[in-house]
């Protein structure tokens, strides 16, 4: 799986699959519940920690075969596999605002509404109107948004076994230029204050209450922490990084070791905001 991550590690799933239409996706859930066969399903795999011993059972990608983007007037349909840049290039290009604080972020639209992502105080959940799933039954359902429980980094497409086909984003009228010059600026910033141009599975750690988990990692003196091939980004504490060879047990190690120290210190409990996915992943 270290081919299917932004992280570049974990082992090998039983069996990969990458539907490449809406009817692929349907069948292969229909399938792999029928064998009972148990499924992780990944976007462009940018917020995982898959584990060394891989993935027993199906690891299914929507990236990048679920790649439907369409927009009719204030509305932008998208495909579960569709890169968030992409959608707020599409956006902007149409003037619709509301998009830009996302840019930058690297998951696809599926994965986003999985985890509810955000930056700046905007999230995806805010964008979306209804979505297209797939159901434990095997059948195809739409769902409004408050369906969905969004919540900070949390939905319950998980809960509920549901996994996105698409989703129908509704956006305000802006001006493009204006949209375009947000988008940028918010890309700017992300790049000037993350380490975009290492292997990472983004943010590490969700924000405490009141906090920042970055600025926590970095008062108990872990920023430039290394074990093996992983390193806490010296450029931003809530990013681990994979400076060459690293394992995901070297990343659990540097997660271990914050939250121990962030605890000691601070009496603070860091939650991981990655989602680990994989066999031998023990409680931290």
């Amino acid at each position: 799986m270290a081919a299917h991550t932004s992280f570049g590690v974990g082992g090998a799933a039983e069996l990969y699959l990458e539907p490449r239409t809406a009817a692929a996706m349907v069948a292969a859930v229909r399938a792999l519940r029928a064998a009972d066969m148990a499924t992780v399903v990944l976007g462009r795999g940018t917020n995982v920690l898959v584990s060394d011993l891989g993935v027993k059972g199906a690891v299914v990608c929507s990236y990048p075969g679920l790649s439907r983007l369409e927009v009719s007037g204030s509305r932008v349909v998208v495909a579960a596999g569709v890169l968030l840049g992409r959608v707020c290039h599409a956006a902007a290009d149409a003037g619709l605002s509301g998009m830009e604080a996302m840019a930058g972020i690297p998951g696809t639209l599926g994965g986003a509404l999985f985890m509810n992502a955000g930056a700046n105080g905007t999230t995806i959940g805010d964008l979306v109107e209804a979505a297209a799933v797939v159901g434990p039954d095997g059948e195809t359902h739409h769902v409004r948004a408050d369906e969905m429980a969004f919540g900070y980094r949390s939905s319950n497409l998980c809960e509920k076994g549901w996994w996105v086909i698409e989703a129908t984003l509704s956006l305000a009228s802006g001006c493009t230029e204006k949209v375009h010059e947000k988008a940028y600026g918010a890309l700017q910033q992300r790049c000037a204050k993350q380490p975009v141009a290492s292997p990472s599975a983004g943010s590490i750690f969700k924000r405490p209450p009141g906090d920042y988990a970055g600025r926590i990692v970095e008062e108990v003196g872990a920023k430039g922490l290394r074990v093996g091939g992983a390193e806490i980004s010296g450029k931003h504490a809530n990013f681990i990084v994979n400076v060459g060879g690293a394992t995901a047990a070297d990343v659990l190690a540097l997660i271990h070791e914050a939250q121990r120290r962030a605890y000691e210190q601070f009496g603070v409990k860091l939650e991981p905001e990655v989602c680990m996915v994989g066999e031998g992943f023990g409680e931290g």
